[in-house]
């Protein structure tokens, strides 16, 4: 920003009304023809004459106050701390008992203030409203401010692009004579060529041929224009398993200026490369524990007595999505369907259930990967006697000893049955008076039917 001012060509004033040569006796100007002073301040008046009459007199009719600075053939008169807007002054002189008098026009300003030399504390400069990021077709008004500016009418504002004026106004319809502010403002379509180009405004109070001409510019505003009309996309959409290592792609369609790419996991920036277009950003990267390989079934031991209540609660390890489901598996059985880590659930031990395995599924559903199933438990039902419990007879019933039991005949077949009592009884099958051991395989023949 710059301040200062300058003589430049002449320029037409409808306040001035030019000093002149009046009468043919002697002549009477004025110096200088149209006073310019800035409010507040002082300026000299130099009244001359043709006249040579040594009695001659001359002088300056005003309300401002005045100092003599010389009398005579050659009248100065300076006025002093001018704050009247825009008055006129009289002068006069009497020659030979003639007088003669000229009336010139005082104009006042007041310069708008200067971006570069305005002390703190002083009137507000040329003032650009901040200028936001634009999106490429986007209308923006811009906005400028131009404080306590005097004679308004010899005022202009100019928006400028870079070297590239947008809009310019005066204010010559204007009537009041005191200082004014004025806000200028203009619509700006953001277009591509438009990021990186400075908006200014400038303000410009001429005062030529008369006075000085000041001119004034705001701070510059650096226009951003972008153009992001789709969100980017990320393919494919993944979901990793611990150790898993996959190609993953940003892509971006037509944008402004060229993207910049960042690909992260897990709060930590993956290194990446990016496509010749500009279009694309990609990066390999390895799961960590996103998708667990392998629930915990958390069995504390898997040795049970027949009738014993077993209940736990199957999870994963601490980081896993937490999308993921579960599900138990007891042999054949499922004990409880999918669920959230943990799953709790619960079973009766039986004495059949000797040898069947516990597991514990996983998946994470709508991604088509497989269920994952952990390491199994294996249950060992063994019956041993209670030392705090008293002794039970030897027992059997239709569960474990089936009264019929269907076999093929020319096939091996094995009786089943079993006894419960504690201790645990010794048992002893016959067919027709002679031993039949269960639990052995036999040769089926028509002699075996029947009790």
């Amino acid at each position: 920003m710059q301040g200062g001012f300058e003589l430049t060509n002449p320029r037409s004033n409808p306040w001035v009304l030019p000093a002149g040569r009046v009468g043919a006796s002697f002549n009477l100007s004025v110096e200088p023809a149209v006073l310019v002073v800035e409010h507040g301040g002082s300026i000299e008046v130099k009244v001359k004459t043709t006249c040579q009459d040594p009695e001659g007199q001359g002088g300056v009719e005003t309300s401002i106050r005045k100092q003599w600075v010389s009398k005579g053939l050659k009248v100065v008169v300076k006025l002093l701390n001018v704050t009247e807007w825009n008055s006129s002054i009289q002068c006069y002189y009497t020659c030979n008992k003639e007088r003669k008098m000229v009336t010139t026009k005082l104009i006042v300003y007041h310069p708008p203030p200067s971006n570069t030399i305005s002390p703190p504390g002083s009137l507000e400069p040329v003032v650009l409203e901040p200028v936001p990021q634009l999106v490429v077709g986007e209308t923006h008004e811009l906005v400028c401010r131009v404080s306590r500016v005097a004679p308004i009418q010899n005022l202009t504002v100019i928006l400028w692009r870079g070297s590239e004026k947008l809009h310019t106004e005066t204010f010559e319809q204007y009537s009041e004579e005191g200082p004014m502010s004025v806000q200028v403002t203009h619509r700006l379509k953001a277009q591509q060529p438009d990021d990186g180009q400075n908006i200014t405004c400038q303000a410009v109070l001429d005062l030529t041929p008369y006075g000085p001409r000041f001119n004034t510019t705001s701070d510059p505003q650096v226009l951003t224009v972008y153009e992001f009309p789709e969100d980017p996309k990320l393919e494919p959409h993944l979901y990793l398993e611990t150790g898993e290592r996959v190609n993953t792609s940003c892509t971006v369609g037509r944008v402004f200026p060229v993207a910049r790419f960042k690909l992260e996991l897990a709060n930590q920036t993956l290194p990446f490369s990016i496509s010749q277009d500009g279009h694309r950003g990609s990066a390999s990267q390895g799961g960590s524990g996103w998708f667990a390989p392998f629930p915990r079934a958390n069995a504390e031991h898997q040795h049970y007595q027949p009738g014993s209540w077993h209940g736990r609660g199957r999870g994963l390890p601490p980081g896993h999505a937490s999308e993921l489901q579960l599900q138990i598996i007891a042999g054949h059985r499922i004990l409880a369907g999918w669920g959230p880590s943990p799953l709790p659930f619960s079973m009766v031990a039986h004495e059949e259930d000797d040898g069947m395995m516990l597991s514990c599924d996983a998946k994470l559903p709508g991604t088509g990967k497989a269920p994952k199933r952990s390491p199994p438990i294996w249950f060992n039902i063994r019956v041993v006697p209670i030392p705090a419990l008293p002794a039970a007879a030897p027992r059997m019933d239709d569960r474990s000893c089936p009264p019929s039991q269907n076999w093929t005949e020319g096939q091996d077949e094995t009786l089943r049955c079993s006894a419960r009592g504690n201790p645990a009884p010794h048992l002893e099958c016959t067919k027709d008076g002679e031993p039949f051991p269960a639990g052995v395989p036999h040769p089926v023949t028509r002699t075996h039917t029947g009790g």
